[in-house]
């Protein structure tokens, strides 16, 4: 029988082995913890010793836990996030406008509902660190949710039970064409009108992607796809020079100045770009992320 003493086991042990397991590489582990990889391995062996028992399975070739490693594991990460939770209390207690924030931040919502949020919260409190992390809209999802991020935007909806979710903005999508495409002078149009244009998207990684895609489809039809591209400023450079069409959020054909663009709304069918914050149910919001939550209301409640 194996008895086992968790307060010999060091929170430092602790992190480099949840490291160790989700780098799924040693050498990884230590360059993301900037320690190096003989370290890490001492690391890890102490935390066998201490425990008495194995962690690994070093006759694989990948990182490969044993039953006992599963076990310690799942309770590493349980420890550190109790934790991170006491810290944060502490820090609610001595100063409430200090901190730390991790924000997930998808490219696109970065550049157009972000700003605001970020000049006025920094201004409020200055003394709270804010550290972005561009992540797509899934990835993001499921660091809030592990509590590796504390607040992340992403595009609804949002199906998952255990982040809290809060919508912020709502925008329609509207039909972007060049100043000399027949179309321009429209004042509305429904989506079908459009089926046999070369269409100029998000690429497939974006929710964008999906919803024009699927907007296409309650209109009867797949799109002709010219050209996908991450840039929005680059697709509407594209219909500029009438190289195809683009359905975008309002916003998007608005933001670029002195481009020949024209954007028509879309009348059938009516479909929205909806950005919201998501929040882990599971684990303590700070002060900083409650006034960080409250600035966002302000902004665009």
């Amino acid at each position: 029988m194996i008895t086992v003493n968790l307060l010999d086991c060091k929170i430092r042990d602790l992190k480099i082995l949840v490291t160790v397991v989700e780098e799924r590489n040693f050498t990884r582990a230590g360059e993301k913890l900037f320690i190096a990889q003989p370290s890490i391995s001492k690391s890890v062996q102490r935390l066998e010793e201490e425990l008495g028992v194995t962690l690994f399975d070093r006759r694989m070739r990948d990182v490969t836990l044993t039953d006992a490693g599963e076990i310690v594991y799942e309770h590493s990460k349980e420890i550190l996030a109790m934790m991170k939770r006491m810290q944060i209390g502490i820090e609610d207690l001595s100063d409430s406008t200090a901190g730390h924030l991790k924000i997930g931040l998808p490219q696109i919502i970065g550049t157009f509902i972000f700003p605001p949020i970020g000049k006025a919260y920094t201004e409020r409190y200055p003394g709270v660190t804010l550290k972005i992390e561009e992540r797509g809209g899934l990835l993001t999802e499921k660091l809030v949710e592990k509590g590796e991020l504390d607040v992340g935007f992403v595009v609804f909806p949002v199906d998952n039970p255990l982040l809290d979710t809060e919508q912020i903005y709502e925008d329609s999508f509207v039909l972007c064409v060049s100043t000399n495409h027949p179309l321009s002078n429209r004042m509305h149009i429904e989506l079908h009108e459009v089926k046999d244009e070369p269409f100029i998207v998000f690429a497939k990684t974006f929710a964008l992607y999906k919803i024009v895609m699927n907007a296409c489809e309650r209109s009867g039809f797949q799109p002709n796809v010219l050209l996908e591209s991450t840039q929005w400023d680059l697709i509407l450079e594209l219909v500029s020079v009438q190289m195809g069409i683009a359905i975008l959020p309002r916003v998007f054909a608005h933001k670029l100045k002195n481009i020949e663009i024209v954007s028509i709304p879309i009348t059938n069918p009516v479909f929205k770009w909806k950005v919201g914050v998501i929040t882990s149910k599971k684990y303590y919001q700070s002060t900083a992320l409650r006034r960080f939550l409250e600035t966002i209301r302000k902004i665009y409640g």
